[in-house]
């Protein structure tokens, strides 16, 4: 009772139980909703003038990843509009390129990429890779047709000696939302759920009002633990629910498991993430402390959990420490579910992790009371 009046008489946590969650659902899946990035504005600096360089940019032109906003006379007129952000990057085409590439020897093609923006930076880097590619498999080509002594089967075998296809499971339109998303939004739900977590207990120690909250309870600390928690458990498993319909249903997410899998592992998320607000602010009874290390944590989960580099890819420290929050099992299960359709039983240590969490504050409850009936607030 007394969680759900604290509830109602702060309408700001409301807010950030419900309409941040749901919002920054909207905002990210809508941004993404294109999937892969294209049309990335680049220049072009073509010093050549030939027809060679003009079958360059019509190359380049063709690629669905940049799309050619400008063309400068010079690299100091391209390098400024780069710094000023006009341009993504610009594909400098050298003088005489034609001329040395006929006379055998190497002009060198040069390209430049604001690497600030990651996604976009990659999606032109490959752009103007694959057209330096297919250029140096044209002059190739050509060289070899003009001495004659080769077919045309030959030249291509050697140009070429290993055909390769490229299979995208389970995402093969490269679609950077599925992934990003099935990442991000549950790492800001944790987010607002251990924040939302240690406000509510920690504001009992700031206020001086743990011991009121404890007698309320008739004296039993798992009583007024669980009446403070389980509105907002509700409450934020019907969240996590909403943003899932939004990602399954709404935004066409691939979803190649039974419906109430995702559904349960964002139960098992909830309590995880509400059991791990509740045993820091056991083990560190100050609400700016806690809320601050709640904080701290929530935010090392983008970095830490292998959202952006694979986990298994960092120092074996780091790699560890990826396991200790539960977005690195939930991000698995979502993973392992909804994107590749494994059978469950190979995602049962994530499940079981999840569960685990729920047993980590148990041991601290008895610290939770002694710290309610004799506060200590430290500001």
């Amino acid at each position: 009772m007394r969680g759900s009046l604290q509830l109602v008489q702060r309408p700001a946590l409301l807010f950030m139980m419900i309409a941040m969650p749901l919002l920054c659902s909207w905002f990210l899946l809508d941004l993404m909703k294109g999937g892969a990035v294209e049309g990335v504005p680049v220049a072009i600096v073509n010093l050549d003038n030939s027809s060679m360089s003009r079958a360059i940019e019509r190359n380049l032109s063709a690629m669905q990843g940049v799309n050619i906003k400008r063309h400068y006379a010079s690299h100091g007129d391209a390098m400024k509009a780069l710094q000023r952000g006009d341009i993504h990057g610009f594909f400098l085409i050298p003088e005489r390129m034609q001329e040395l590439t006929l006379g055998g020897r190497s002009p060198m093609v040069s390209y430049y990429i604001n690497y600030a923006y990651f996604t976009p930076s990659s999606s032109q880097y490959k752009g103007f890779k694959a057209v330096s590619m297919l250029t140096n498999g044209a002059i190739a080509k050509t060289m070899l047709d003009a001495v004659g002594l080769i077919s045309e089967q030959s030249i291509a075998a050697t140009l070429q000696p290993i055909l390769t296809h490229v299979h995208g499971i389970n995402n093969p339109w490269t679609n950077y939302g599925y992934y990003l998303n099935m990442s991000f939004i549950p790492c800001l739900l944790a987010l607002f759920v251990m924040l939302t977590t240690t406000t509510t207990i920690g504001s009992e120690f700031k206020q001086a009002t743990s011991l009121e909250w404890i007698n309320v309870a008739g004296g039993s600390v798992i009583v007024a633990t669980l009446g403070k928690l389980l509105p907002q458990t509700v409450i934020f498993i019907a969240v996590g629910w909403m943003t899932q319909a939004l990602m399954f249903n709404s935004y066409g997410i691939p979803l190649h498991c039974d419906p109430w899998t995702m559904m349960g592992a964002m139960v098992l998320f909830v309590l995880a993430n509400q059991a791990f607000a509740l045993f820091v602010i056991c083990f560190v009874p100050n609400y700016r402390k806690a809320s601050t290390l709640c904080t701290l944590l929530g935010m090392m989960s983008f970095s830490f959990c292998g959202f952006s580099l694979p986990a298994e890819s960092m120092y074996p420290i780091f790699n560890s420490m990826s396991y200790v929050m539960p977005m690195r099992h939930f991000f698995l299960i979502s993973v392992d579910q909804a994107l590749n359709g494994i059978d469950i039983y190979y995602s049962r240590i994530h499940f079981a992790a999840l569960i685990g969490y729920l047993v980590l504050p148990i041991p601290l409850l008895l610290r939770l009371r002694h710290n309610c009936v004799k506060p200590l607030y430290v500001p």
